[in-house]
């Protein structure tokens, strides 16, 4: 694929009418405020579901690999589209970005939004995936056949958790999860505008309150319950 027409499918999302979903999934989604954990409970439930999977079947976790992907088609860096998917738009920027010649080379945040939604629901469509973050709960919201899971916990308890994780003191932690919270506000306004299901998710819980293994097997639970496995 050129560089010219993957921006061109890059700037179009996807559509409900472009896929079917009647047999879709099954899949994990999983949502999570900085510093709960998410990717653990998607390691977790990995085991869980392989454990009784049919043959052929085995779940797979996809957390930054879905980015790996957008930088593999587009030839950018990492750390480049993690950094555009997250910037704010702006008319000086993107002027800039065209008389530089990049503007074709470097996607700009909202066409790799799109991609990234794309790919995301491409997974759970085919099935047997945990998506951990990247706007996977909001993406695959009219998704039938699995669940959304939300990790949530005060910022207190949060605090001490990126402490000890990241070898911080307390109020480096703070000062981290406070520009992290701003820069996840910024693409959950976004994700919300795009597709505004309320509630968002199908579970919430309190991270503080539950471990990450009463949560794996509670979601676990639900998702039989459901008919998802």
């Amino acid at each position: 694929m050129t560089e010219n027409s993957l921006a061109r499918q890059m700037r179009q999302p996807r559509t409900a009418c472009d896929e079917d979903l009647s047999e879709a999934g099954p899949f994990v989604a999983i949502s999570r405020q900085y510093g709960c954990g998410g990717f653990s409970l998607g390691l977790l439930l990995l085991d869980l579901l392989n454990d009784d999977a049919d043959e052929g079947k085995t779940w797979h976790i996809y957390h930054k690999e879905i980015l790996d992907n957008l930088a593999g088609e587009t030839g950018v860096a990492l750390e480049v589209i993690e950094r555009e998917r997250r910037a704010k738009p702006g008319l000086l920027k993107n002027f800039f970005r065209t008389i530089s010649g990049q503007k074709e080379r470097v996607p700009s945040g909202m066409e790799i939004r799109n991609r990234m939604t794309a790919i995301i629901r491409e997974l759970a469509i085919d099935g047997h995936a945990i998506l951990v973050g990247q706007g996977s709960a909001a993406a695959t919201a009219d998704i039938p056949n699995g669940i959304s899971v939300r990790l949530e916990a005060p910022v207190d308890w949060r605090v001490k958790q990126i402490a000890f994780r990241e070898g911080l003191s307390e109020t480096q932690a703070k000062i981290h999860i406070n520009e992290e919270t701003e820069r996840r506000e910024y693409l959950r306004k976004i994700y919300e505008r795009k597709y505004p299901r309320k509630p968002a998710f199908n579970l919430t819980f309190d991270a503080s309150v539950f471990s990450l293994s009463e949560i794996a097997v509670t979601a676990h639970h639900a998702m039989r319950l459901k008919g998802c496995i």
